[in-house]
C-alpha cells in the first residue's frame, strides 16, 4: 500500500534526519543555486568532467530533507558515465514527453528520438545540458513540488539499499507543485515537421528527423550540434537569442561550434537565418527590421551590414535565389541599369535568407 503523499515533510525528516545528517557533516553536500547561470560550453569542455557532483540526500537546517550534490569529482570515467546516465534517467522520468496530453500541443517522442537524446546525454556537451536539467529537478524537489515514491523511501529507511533519485521521483508534480506559479518543468517533445526548435522552457524535435546537410551552405549536419544549439536558445543559455540574426550567429559560436570541433567537424563561419515564407516576420529587433526593409528608403547603410554576409531573395519572375542588394538600383538611378536586363524585378522579390557572420568568441549578448 502506498503511503499518504500528504505526510508532512517535517515528520519524514524526523525519520531520516539522524541518518542523513551524519553524511552531510562528513562531506559538503549543497543544493543547486537558486540562480541559473548561462552555460559556458567552451569552459565546460575544458574541464575534466562535465556531469557535476553526485546527487545525494541531506538534512537542511530547518530539519527537512532535501537533495543536493557532493562537491567531489568522479574518481574515473565509469563514475562519470554513471552520473550522466542518472541525469538522463531523471530527464526521462520528468522532462521527456512520451505520452499525449502531457503538454498542450506537444507530440510524444518517437523511440528513435529518445535513443538520440540518450546518446546526446552521454556525450560531453549533452552531459552539461542534462546536468542543468537535473539541477532544475533538484530545485523542484527541494521546493516540495515533485511527487515521490514514499514506499520506496521508507523501505530504504528500514534498512534497504538507497534507490537512485531517478527511481524515487514519479515524474509527476506534487499537489503543491500543481498549484504553484513557479513550478516550470522543462520539456523535450516532438512536433510534426523537420529539424528542431526551442523556447525558454522546451526543446522540440521534428518527427521527420534532421537533414543530412544544411540547406544553404551544404555543410554536414551533426545531430548533437543541433541539439546543443537549441539548448543554447533555452533558459540554460540565452533565451533571447532565437530568431534574431546576431543572436543565432552568437548561438552558433557559443553552443554549436564547440561541439562541432569536439566531434571532428569544421566550425561554421556563417549562419543562414531562414525567413518563413508562410507567415510575415514580426520582430522588434532593429537589425532585422532594417534587413526586412532592404528595398525601402532609406537604403541600408554599411553600418547595418557590418555583421551581415549576404541577403538572399526569392523572386516571382526568376527561379532560384538572388542577391537582394544586387537588385536595387544604384544611387541616383530611377530604375535598374539597362546593362542588366536579366535581373529580376525587385518589387517581385522577397527576402528569404539572411547570412550572418559567426564571431569566433562572442563578447556581447544577443540584442
Amino acid at each position: 500500500m502506498r503511503l499518504n503523499r500528504a505526510l508532512p515533510w517535517a515528520l519524514l525528516a524526523a525519520l531520516v534526519c539522524g541518518q542523513v545528517w551524519a553524511e552531510a557533516t562528513t562531506e559538503a553536500i549543497q543544493p543547486p543555486s537558486d540562480t541559473r547561470l548561462a552555460v559556458d560550453l567552451e569552459r565546460e569542455h575544458g574541464a575534466r568532467w562535465q556531469a557535476g557532483g553526485e546527487i545525494e540526500v541531506f538534512a537542511a537546517e530547518d530539519g527537512v530533507f532535501r537533495v543536493g550534490r557532493r562537491s567531489t569529482p568522479p574518481t574515473d570515467a565509469a563514475e562519470e558515465h554513471a552520473r550522466r546516465a542518472e541525469h538522463f534517467a531523471l530527464a526521462r522520468k520528468l522532462n521527456l514527453v512520451t505520452a499525449h496530453r502531457v503538454v498542450p500541443m506537444a507530440l510524444p517522442l518517437f523511440p528513435e528520438q529518445i535513443d538520440l537524446l540518450q546518446r546526446f546525454a552521454m556525450s560531453d556537451a549533452g552531459a552539461v545540458w542534462f546536468r542543468e536539467l537535473a539541477d532544475d529537478t533538484l530545485r523542484l524537489f527541494n521546493q516540495g513540488y515533485l511527487d515521490y515514491d514514499a514506499v520506496a523511501w521508507r523501505a530504504h529507511l528500514d534498512g534497504g539499499p538507497r534507490p537512485p533519485w531517478s527511481a524515487l521521483i514519479t515524474g509527476r508534480l506534487s499537489e503543491a507543485g500543481l498549484f504553484a506559479q513557479d513550478a516550470s518543468v522543462f520539456r523535450i517533445y516532438a512536433y510534426d515537421g523537420i529539424g528542431s526548435m526551442a523556447a525558454a522552457a522546451s526543446v522540440r524535435m521534428g518527427r521527420r528527423g534532421f537533414r543530412c546537410q544544411f540547406q544553404m551552405s551544404g555543410e554536414v549536419v551533426d545531430p548533437f550540434v543541433l541539439l546543443s544549439h537549441e539548448f543554447g536558445h533555452s533558459r540554460y543559455g540565452d533565451p533571447r537569442s532565437a530568431g534574431l540574426p546576431l543572436g543565432e550567429a552568437q548561438t552558433v559560436g557559443r553552443y554549436e561550434n564547440p561541439v562541432r570541433l569536439r566531434n571532428g567537424f569544421p566550425p561554421r563561419l556563417v549562419y543562414f537565418l531562414r525567413l518563413d515564407p508562410g507567415r510575415p516576420t514580426i520582430t522588434r529587433n532593429l537589425l532585422l527590421q532594417r534587413l526586412l526593409a532592404w528595398r525601402d528608403p532609406p537604403k541600408l547603410r554599411l553600418a547595418d551590414l557590418e555583421s551581415v554576409d549576404g541577403l538572399y531573395c526569392e523572386c516571382a519572375d526568376a527561379p532560384g535565389l538572388h542577391d537582394c542588394l544586387a537588385l536595387l538600383p544604384a544611387d541616383g538611378e530611377a530604375a535598374r541599369s539597362a546593362s542588366s536586363p536579366a535581373l529580376p524585378d525587385a518589387e517581385l522579390c522577397e527576402l528569404r535568407w539572411v547570412a550572418v557572420r559567426v564571431a569566433p568568441r562572442p563578447d556581447v549578448d544577443a540584442p
